[in-house]
């Protein structure tokens, strides 16, 4: 899977790789309309969904093997977990309890088309949902930050640089630096609104100047989208504003089956289970609150070594992970 180079958009051989393996392995596998490759096993009445992505961010790593580490893109964000799902779901192709459908969605680093298909397709309603991202072998995610993109577009007459009018970029500058005062926060952490600027880029033909803003802002819960709009339309009119589609953040509970078989499984292995809240977002953020039942994170890996070059599993954690994964499924049966 880690050979696969599958930047967003760039899915379609790793997805087919997929579809015929997990065939291989006795799932019914196919790729739904939008590319996600999809494989069910089980003839239970219950429903387990294992979902992860099959993209990743761009940046080629040469996939190798060093000191029992697996480098490549994608082996912690998230073809490790969709692995560890695929090879744990397999051990339990005879069971009559559950129905478990493995699911490598496409898009998660972009806009989640895949995910965004699942909910619009009205053709799922699973009982338990585990969402593949790197949590750590013996933790699980609960939470994700929400976020919203905005664009800034700044447009004026030009003016001779010995002149006091402000420059766009200036004027761009002081745009981003207000929606920081009004919005962002210092401290970086679950709690609080983040804003990241994106890029700055400048253009004049002569006579007009311009100024693009790309700007991300990371939310808690219970942000207010509609206040940063008011914001934002409040700005002079020379400044066109585009808001992108709003991610709310999410939490979700701890006392459940899931999470409860979860706890149990970590601490067979001998390790004492930790909760983790996250200042990303992923499809957990759409899923959630669109399936509404018990959903939480899980996969091997380090998220801090997210879209970095020095990606890296350790496989003695994806091989604790599927352990811990096939136990969590049998305890859910």
């Amino acid at each position: 899977m880690i050979e696969f180079y599958s930047p967003s958009g760039q899915e379609a051989p790793l997805a087919g790789f997929l579809v015929q393996e997990m065939a291989r392995r006795g799932f019914h596998a196919h790729l739904d309309e939008a590319g996600n490759a999809t494989g069910q096993i089980g003839a239970g009445a219950r429903k387990v969904y294992l979902v992860g992505h099959m993209d990743t961010v761009s940046g080629e790593i040469p996939v190798r093997i060093e000191e029992k580490k697996l480098y490549g893109r994608g082996s912690v964000d998230a073809k490790g977990s969709l692995a560890a799902f695929i090879e744990a779901a397999s051990s339990l192709k005879d069971n009559d309890k559950l129905s478990i459908t493995v699911i490598g969605c496409v898009g998660e680093e972009a806009e989640s088309k895949g995910a965004k298909h699942l909910i619009a397709s009205h053709q799922h309603q699973p009982d338990f949902v585990i969402i593949g991202e790197p949590s750590g072998w013996d933790s699980i995610t609960l939470g994700y930050k929400g976020s919203v993109n905005l664009v800034c577009q700044i447009t004026q007459e030009r003016h001779h640089g010995g002149h006091a009018e402000p420059t766009a970029a200036e004027r761009a500058v002081e745009i981003y630096q207000q929606i920081k005062a009004r919005f962002g926060s210092e401290t970086l952490g679950f709690e609080t609104s983040n804003l990241k600027l994106i890029a700055l880029n400048t253009h004049q033909n002569g006579l007009d100047e311009r100024a693009e803003l790309k700007l991300n802002l990371r939310t808690p819960l219970g942000f207010d989208f509609d206040l940063l709009h008011a914001f934002l339309e409040s700005l002079p009119k020379n400044i066109d504003v585009e808001m992108g589609e709003t991610t709310p953040a999410i939490k979700a509970e701890k006392q459940n089956p899931l999470v409860r078989s979860f706890l149990r499984a970590i601490r067979a292995q001998g390790a004492q289970p930790t909760f983790k809240v996250k200042t990303g977002t992923s499809d957990m953020n759409l899923l959630g609150p669109a399936w509404n039942v018990p959903i939480l994170a899980y996969g091997p890996g380090d998220s801090s070594l997210d879209h970095t070059p020095h990606e890296h599993v350790l496989i003695e954690e994806y091989e604790k992970a599927v352990i811990v994964l096939q136990q969590v499924l049998q305890a859910l049966a």
